[in-house]
């Protein structure tokens, strides 16, 4: 695969013809009219250099992707855990690259962010992943990876801003750490509204049956400035 063929990257100008195909899952060997350069279908994909079967490969992925932990994804799909490392890294960024280039200029009301604690490999490996979500679709906007500290919050933040399509716009929910409430003015350019605490409001009781106390609010978080 050249870079600097005047083809490279554009779909549909049938520049490429099947030199051969090799192994097991009978992979294209692929050369170029243009510039002559030979390369194989998987270059550049989740898949070069896999060294197992396609399907086998797809098997470890999908497990991955479920949170079965190295060992059980060996034991489920037979496969070595030194290659489930392995696949787990190339697939990983694979998809991390994928996300770059797809997850721009998102057109989101409300984003949820919160870190969670978690281990790797061991648990005196510790670390701390802080995520931002689109609270409708539920779909992963950014993550970074860290100590739980003010760097890791502004990085997430800061990684979070420059994929969305108005992030002035924005109501952001939170756990209310207090880098958020720093940080949000400044990265975002709108206010902090503290969270409103929940009411209970107690009815009149009906003539038949029992109504539990209603809850009247819920936590709010940050608004955009109206000023």
């Amino acid at each position: 695969m050249n870079s600097n063929c005047e083809s490279y990257g554009q779909a549909g100008l049938e520049n490429l013809i099947i030199r051969k195909v090799y192994g097991q899952d009978q992979i294209r060997y692929l050369r170029c009219h243009c510039c002559g350069a030979e390369f194989s279908e998987r270059k550049n994909t989740a898949f070069w250099n896999t060294k197992i079967p396609e399907s086998r490969a797809i098997k470890v992925g999908r497990q991955i992707a479920e949170g079965t932990s190295i060992k059980g994804t060996s034991r489920l799909t037979y496969t070595h855990p030194d290659t489930v490392k392995r696949l787990t890294l190339k697939f990983g960024q694979h998809a991390q690259e994928f996300h770059e280039q797809e997850a721009q200029q998102l057109d989101i009301d409300v984003l949820e962010m919160d870190e969670r604690h978690g281990y790797v490999a061991t648990k005196k490996q510790q670390c701390w992943d802080a995520v931002s979500i689109d609270a409708a679709s539920k779909f992963i906007v950014h993550v970074e990876v860290g100590p739980r500290n003010t760097n890791l919050i502004e990085s997430l933040m800061r990684g979070s801003h420059r994929r969305l399509a108005h992030p002035q716009d924005l109501v952001l929910m939170t756990d209310g750490e207090a880098s958020y409430r720093t940080l949000f003015p400044v990265i975002f350019g709108v206010s902090y509204l503290p969270p409103v605490k929940a009411q209970w409001v107690d009815l009149p009781t009906p003539s038949i049956g029992f109504l539990e106390p209603l809850l009247t609010s819920k936590s709010s978080s940050i608004v955009r400035d109206k000023s």
